[in-house]
């Protein structure tokens, strides 16, 4: 989902990545096999079977308090810092999975605060035991 993160950018707003990153999780549910392409195509079934597995926005400011000030519409400048937390969760198995970035936006795009921590299987069994 590094693409998420690339859409926290100057110009974009919260409503705009939310839009994008529903898409790209529609896609993966499909590729999963929990969605049907049809149902995606659907405008009427599309976001009900979206949210049974990911029901929260992407996105929220980062400041001095964790959810900080700011509107699904206000414009992303250089210095805001918003979190990217694109999540599929399987109530039946039990199950979720929910990466968050955050997100420091520049003038020529954004830096991921969190570009070095592991979010892949392999990386992350290796710092569980390591521990």
């Amino acid at each position: 989902m590094k693409k998420a993160t690339l859409l926290i950018k100057p110009g974009n707003t919260i409503n705009k990545v939310n839009e994008e990153v529903n898409r790209l999780i529609e896609k993966e549910l499909v590729n999963l096999g929990l969605a049907k392409q049809s149902e995606i195509s659907d405008k009427e079934k599309r976001d009900t079977v979206r949210m049974k597995y990911f029901m929260h926005g992407n996105s929220h400011f980062m400041g001095l308090d964790v959810h900080d000030v700011g509107t699904k519409d206000t414009v992303f400048k250089p210095g805001m810092v918003l979190s990217c937390e694109p999540a599929i969760y399987i109530e039946e198995e039990g199950f979720g999975i929910r990466l968050e970035n955050d997100i420091l936006v520049t003038e020529n795009g954004q830096i991921d605060l969190l570009a070095d921590e592991p979010i892949e299987i392999e990386d992350i069994e290796r710092l569980m035991l390591s521990q």
